[in-house]
C-alpha cells in the first residue's frame, strides 16, 4: 500500500527536489489526490503500532509473572523451526548483504519472503545494480543517468527496517532461549526446597 501511494503521489520525487532546494518543483510534482490518502493511513499506522506495543508489553508482564510456557520447537509444511541462540552481528551482516537474509537467518520465513520480494522489486525498478555495474566500468555519467531516483529512495527504509528487525528479533530470541534453558535447569536439577529470596543474601 505504501509503495503504491508513494509512487502515485510522487512523495519520493518531491523529497528529492526539496533536498536540492527546488521547493517549487517539489510542490508542482506532488499529486494531492493521492497524498491525502497517504496522510491519514500513515498517522493511523503510527498510532496503532504504539497502541499494540503498549498492549503487548502488558501481556509480556503477565506472562513473565506467571512463568508461562511457550513453544520452542515446531515442524510445519514450510520448515522445521526451533528456538536457539543466534549471533546478532551475523543477522545485521546478512541484512546488509541483501534485505531479508537476516530474517531467513533467524527462521522468520514470512517476513523474509516479504522483504526479499520488495527488495527485488526495488532493485529492478531503480536500476541500482545496472548503475553499480556501469560505475565499476568507469561510466559515471551513464550510471547516474540510468538510476531511477524515485524508486532508489525506497532503499534507506527497506535496509533500515530489515537490519533493525533482524537484529532486535535475534536479541529477543536469544533472551527467550536463555529463559528456556533457565527454566529447564530449575525444573530438572534444582531441588524443590532450594529458594533464593529476591533482594536478600542467602547464607
Amino acid at each position: 500500500w505504501e509503495v503504491v501511494i508513494n509512487i502515485k503521489s510522487h512523495v519520493n520525487l518531491a523529497m528529492i527536489y526539496s533536498f536540492q532546494g527546488n521547493i517549487d518543483m517539489a510542490k508542482d510534482v506532488l499529486n494531492t489526490r493521492w497524498l491525502l490518502i497517504y496522510i491519514p493511513v500513515y498517522i493511523f499506522s503510527i498510532w496503532d503500532s504504539y497502541r499494540t506495543t503498549v498492549d503487548l508489553n502488558k501481556i509480556y508482564v503477565l506472562a513473565e509473572r506467571e512463568n508461562h510456557r511457550f513453544n520452542t520447537f515446531s515442524i510445519g509444511a514450510m520448515e522445521i523451526n526451533y528456538l536457539d541462540k543466534r549471533n546478532p552481528i551475523l543477522s545485521v551482516f546478512w541484512s546488509l548483504v541483501m534485505p531479508g537474509l537476516g530474517q531467513l537467518y533467524i527462521h522468520r520465513i514470512i517476513g523474509a519472503f516479504f522483504v526479499i520480494i520488495w527488495a527485488v522489486v526495488f532493485f529492478y525498478y531503480s536500476h541500482l545494480l545496472e548503475g553499480i555495474s556501469l560505475l565499476f566500468l568507469g561510466e559515471i555519467k551513464q550510471a547516474n543517468a540510468v538510476l531511477n531516483k524515485e524508486w532508489l529512495l525506497f532503499f534507506p527504509s527497506l535496509y533500515g527496517f530489515a537490519t533493525f528487525d533482524s537484529y532486535i528479533n535475534t536479541v529477543e530470541n536469544n533472551k527467550l532461549a536463555e529463559r528456556v534453558q533457565k527454566n529447564f535447569f530449575e525444573k530438572t536439577y534444582q531441588h524443590p526446597s532450594f529458594c533464593i529470596a529476591k533482594g536478600k543474601k542467602v547464607e
